[in-house]
């Protein structure tokens, strides 16, 4: 195509100048992996030993970024330790070092951890970093293990997704912001998963069916997103692999995966989806810099036990599968169940005895009054199988003394001018048969206060709610103002009460007017509804 003469080319050339300078600001992606497990055929996974859809497992992240050498991630910057928990052997820790992996395989295999995901923050093209140098040495330590007739734990893929956004991509050093959206930004997303699983021999894979396992961190480092990132992934993964592998996303991110999960298990778990659950000892980040306090008391291991025998109390028939235990080994955070000075081997022991459990499909009979139960209720100081949450995060409320009532009042909640919750537990017992049925739920309010409230619930439809059904809405009730007491009954069908409601089996939502709902009963009763599931 000609331009006319006269054209004013000062535009165009400007345009283009910017142009191909915010191209040249982007390197390129390499085209082939660091390692030599590239590319495969499908005939080359035939005989691989893979883990069956719902077998239950037991899997852990492993991050092996120490380096006694340089202090990477043992000394801080300014010279203060960087370890919350400390490794009972300081001596010899190093990505660099079989000897070092080995140790901590070892340590796996007494713990009975199934497989091991080391966090990856590989940038495409770095291939000196510690996330790929250190992974060569793990692989030395699984083959010398295999050798001497030990079996190690399976290796996954756990993708630290924040090398999104903090990466150093560009030519000139400067961080790239990858927009999932776009060609080039689910082609780079894709790549780490390609890198790293070239250096890992596709017979120590972690595998689901015989696909590889990947467990996918916070979407929230991605600039953008696509429905179809995962299928893309897949596509090119089988493509140069000769197999799709297992995605495990967390909740967040958009798209089709084989299973989602959250992390956070360590501060507020077991955080339960329908295929994972994630638990840990504790959380304390002391010891990192620039952070707010948070510490998540370990209450010498009671904290761990609890988180286990929630999911052990749960019906085998229907809990999670896969068990994903945050962490083994980040030290900073101190949410690591390794052999340490703090704790010895203490969570070593503890998470054998709970995985050994776990794999058996044993269900851990639970002591309550209300397992045979056809009502549990709740009203203001009487608690009969079914427990208010504490007043805390967005479902605040204190108790007020009516006329001719006490009751609960829903109060200002810090996170929404808009809503107000109240969050309640039902007994562990009583809540053991009802997955997939129906229950009956009456609440006793004062008409007055708000305009309207509802209910959300666990929910077994994952397509019912946000959190693979975990706040399912059910019902609408006008609230007037009459100040009368009154009764509003909610039918909620298949009910999966694990705690998925923010930690609660389900809420009651408050909208509008004052945003003052007063609530002096609250009970639910077994349902015969037809479509119930023996």
């Amino acid at each position: 195509m000609s331009l006319p003469r006269g054209y004013n080319y000062l535009p165009l050339l400007l345009c283009m100048c910017i142009c191909c300078l915010a191209l040249g600001q982007t390197a390129e992606l390499p085209k082939r992996p660091p390692g030599r497990f590239f590319p495969l055929k499908a005939t080359d996974h035939g005989d691989a030993a893979t883990f069956k859809t719902g077998q239950p497992i037991v899997g852990t992240t492993y991050f092996y970024w120490y380096d006694l050498e340089t202090s990477a991630h043992i000394i801080d910057h300014d010279g203060t330790d960087a370890l919350t928990t400390h490794p009972a052997d300081m001596n010899n820790i190093s990505y660099k070092r079989a000897s070092w992996h080995r140790a901590q395989l070892e340590d796996m295999v007494a713990a009975g951890v199934d497989f091991l995901m080391p966090v990856f923050w590989g940038v495409p093209g770095k291939y000196d970093g510690w996330s790929f140098a250190g992974l060569p040495p793990l692989v030395n330590a699984h083959n010398a293990l295999e050798k001497e007739g030990i079996t190690p734990p399976a290796i996954g893929m756990f993708y630290d997704t924040s090398i999104l956004k903090h990466n150093r991509f560009g030519k000139d050093g400067a961080n790239y912001h990858v927009d999932l959206a776009t060609d080039f930004g689910k082609e780079w997303f894709y790549t780490p998963i390609r890198d790293f699983f070239s250096l890992i021999p596709p017979p120590k894979w972690a595998r689901v069916d015989g696909r590889p396992i990947v467990f996918v961190y916070a979407s929230a480092f991605a600039k953008g997103q696509d429905e179809k990132q995962f299928d893309y992934v897949k596509r090119r993964f089988d493509a140069d692999f000769g197999i799709e592998p297992f995605i495990v996303k967390s909740s967040g991110w958009k798209g089709l995966t084989d299973a989602t999960y959250s992390w956070g298990g360590a501060v507020s778990g077991p955080l339960i989806y329908r295929q994972v659950a994630a638990l840990g000892p504790g959380y304390d980040h002391t010891a990192v810099p620039g952070r707010q306090p948070l510490i998540v008391e370990r209450r010498d291991g009671q904290t761990y036990i609890d988180r286990w025998l929630k999911i052990l109390q749960l019906d085998p028939r229907h809990r999670p599968w896969i068990v994903h235990v945050e962490t083994w080994n980040e030290w900073h955070e101190g949410t690591d169940i390794a052999h340490s000075r703090e704790y010895g081997r203490s969570y070593i022991v503890l998470t054998r005895l709970f995985a050994d459990i776990w794999r058996a499909k044993t269900v851990l009979k639970i002591h309550s009054l209300y397992p045979d139960a056809n009502t549990v209720a709740w009203a203001p100081g009487r608690a009969e199988g079914l427990g208010l949450r504490p007043s805390d995060g967005d479902g605040v409320w204190r108790m007020k003394k009516f006329s001719d009532a006490q009751a609960v009042v829903s109060d200002a909640n810090p996170y929404s001018s808009d809503s107000r919750y109240l969050y309640f537990n039902v007994d562990d017992a009583f809540a053991f048969g009802l997955f997939d049925r129906t229950i009956m739920v009456s609440v006793s309010y004062r008409d007055a206060g708000c305009a309207s409230f509802h209910i959300e619930y666990d929910n077994t439809d994952p397509g019912k709610g946000a959190l693979e059904g975990a706040f399912h809405r059910i019902g609408n009730v006008a609230v007037k103002s009459t100040g009368s007491w009154k009764t509003a009954d909610f039918e909620l069908a298949q009910c999966r009460f694990m705690n998925r409601c923010n930690s609660a089996d389900l809420r009651i939502a408050v909208l509008g007017g004052d945003l003052e709902l007063a609530i002096n009963k609250v009970e639910l009763r077994r349902s015969e509804t037809t479509g119930d599931k023996e």
